[in-house]
């Protein structure tokens, strides 16, 4: 029976235990309960988490990261944690008390360098594993208020992914583009799922590593 390890931010931290649930009997599939959150966070934290896990041998790695890093802060807010829900705005009719810093949290080249590095650090504490870089899904992004990411930064972020990990020998599952068509009404705020989107999102991921002769 192979061995799965799930990184990510908290999209991921909503579809890992159906993914479990799923793979009951032909996987054993493991995860940290924290927040995979930005990249440089991710590698800091990947040691830790591998550690305190106690994981055994892993043969598939599914990953991502980019909700945080393309994240713009509001600058005059404090005390969130980036992604709490938000009210609906439009582009047009921006509160004053919401002023958004212009550079996101990683900017494009250091997302790049950043990806990278966590590759990096992946296969030399999971050399036999296969690694899969999951795109990051789409927000609703006229319900910002703490923070505001856009699905125009989140296209270029994926294609970053795409023309850096790629060379590099990692699968990219397109989870964007299945929330895009199947999870577009199931947001409980502007970037999280329901547990029926969340259930869908595990699903896919599922099929696609089954698909992929990974499982």
């Amino acid at each position: 029976m192979k061995n799965l390890l799930l990184i990510g931010d908290s999209i991921r931290m909503g579809y890992c235990g159906f993914i479990k649930e799923k793979l009951e009997g032909r996987a054993g599939v493991y995860y940290s309960d924290d927040n995979a959150r930005f990249l440089q966070y991710t590698l800091r934290a990947l040691s830790d988490w591998q550690g305190a896990g106690q994981w055994p041998d892993i043969d598939v790695v599914h990953w991502n990261n980019g909700l945080w890093d393309l994240l713009h802060m509001n600058v005059k807010a404090t005390g969130c944690d980036g992604e709490a829900a938000g009210e609906t705005i439009s582009p047009e009719n921006v509160p004053s008390e919401l002023v958004f810093e212009k550079d996101p949290l990683t900017p494009p080249e250091m997302y790049r360098y950043m990806l990278k590095r966590v590759h990096t650090r992946i296969l030399q504490l999971f050399p036999n594993a296969k690694v899969v870089f999951a795109t990051t899904t789409p927000v609703i992004e006229e319900q910002s208020t703490w923070a505001f990411r856009s699905n125009t930064e989140i296209a270029q972020y994926n294609q970053i992914a795409r023309e850096t990990l790629v060379p590099l020998g990692v699968r990219i599952n397109d989870l964007n583009a299945f929330a895009k068509e199947n999870c577009e009404t199931l947001h409980q705020d502007w970037v999280h799922y329901t547990e029926e989107g969340s259930r869908l999102l595990a699903g896919e991921i599922v099929d696609y590593l089954i698909g992929e002769g990974l499982l």
